[in-house]
């Protein structure tokens, strides 16, 4: 169980790069009062952007976004590794999350 007492943590985006099979690699750092930040990096891969259940570019950022959430407000939080890959499983789950929509754990 999380500690009553939890520290805030702030996710940044800093940016994205396009991987070699057409996908994109996402970067975040997270940040919390006392603690020194952590980057994150989320893989989707190129054929996420393909296809006729095709993500868009636009929305690829908010989907590793939703899924970096889910994992901060786990129990666990985010362990090793720091380099994560966002599952067509992933993309369903979050791509259709309404900003500022309270997540729910499954």
């Amino acid at each position: 169980m999380k500690d009553t007492k939890e520290v805030k943590q702030n996710i940044r985006y800093l940016g994205f790069e396009t991987t070699g099979d057409g996908g994109r690699r996402f970067d975040f750092s997270i940040t919390a009062k006392g603690q020194s930040s952590t980057r994150v990096t989320l893989d989707i891969p190129g054929l996420a952007f393909k296809g006729e259940q095709r993500i868009s570019y636009q929305e690829s950022a908010k989907i590793c976004y939703e899924k970096l959430k889910v994992l901060l407000d786990s129990e666990s939080g985010i362990l090793e590794p720091l380099h994560i890959e966002v599952t067509s499983d992933d993309i369903t789950r979050f791509r259709h999350v309404p900003r500022g929509r309270v997540r729910t754990k499954d």
